[in-house]
């Protein structure tokens, strides 16, 4: 007995035929690739690795430890740095000049340095003035540096006290006053002075 065919209702659809590889019924279809106008899928990033966290903490710590290095060093070994106050002058052999130079040791605030154009009387160029400890000395030019600077090293002796000293046949006298400090012998007179005098005419 032959096999009949089910004829297929005229009124009825015919049935879509799925495309191959469409998900099957119940199943989540495959996530189609983003077209053009759609954000794509976002994707998890990976944790940060322990040394990219450390990162920022190590650069803070290095600038932190750079800057340290750096003050100790100044405090140690301070360089000079040419000031234009308090206001020098000098007077030798009946004249008065104002073309010394000073300096200031940085971190040393009470701390001064005098410098004479040239060597005066075979001895006179350098001076050393310590405000806090009112002391005045004649001293060596500079013999370090730092950073291509003169500088001192905190522990080095300011220089030859002035004070009761007799050099030129005569005695130094030393003043610390107000508003000046006057250091003066038989040759020469060095004053700093917190105000121009008449001379200055800089």
């Amino acid at each position: 007995m032959g096999k009949t065919k089910k004829k297929q209702d005229p009124g009825s659809a015919p049935a879509p035929i799925a495309p191959p590889g469409a998900a099957a019924e119940g199943e989540l279809p495959d996530r189609q690739p983003t077209t053009a106008g759609q954000e794509p899928p976002l994707v998890p990033l990976p944790p940060p690795g322990r040394l990219r966290r450390w990162l920022p903490d190590l650069i803070k710590a290095a600038l932190a430890l750079g800057v340290i290095s750096i003050g100790a060093a100044i405090w140690y070994q301070p360089p000079l740095t040419l000031a234009d106050f308090p206001y020098v002058s000098y007077h030798f052999q009946g004249q008065t000049f104002t073309d010394a130079q000073l300096f200031r040791p940085l971190a040393m605030p009470t701390r001064y340095y005098i410098r004479l154009p040239k060597k005066l009387a075979a001895r006179y160029e350098w001076f050393a003035v310590d405000r806090r400890r009112e002391v005045a000395a004649l001293t060596l030019a500079p013999d370090h540096r730092f950073l291509g600077r003169d500088a001192i090293k905190r522990s080095d002796p300011l220089g030859l006290d002035l004070e009761f000293r007799k050099l030129d046949h005569s005695e130094w006298q030393v003043h610390f006053l107000a508003d000046a400090i006057v250091f003066s012998n038989a040759v020469l007179t060095v004053r700093m002075d917190a105000r121009r005098t008449a001379n200055d005419t800089r």
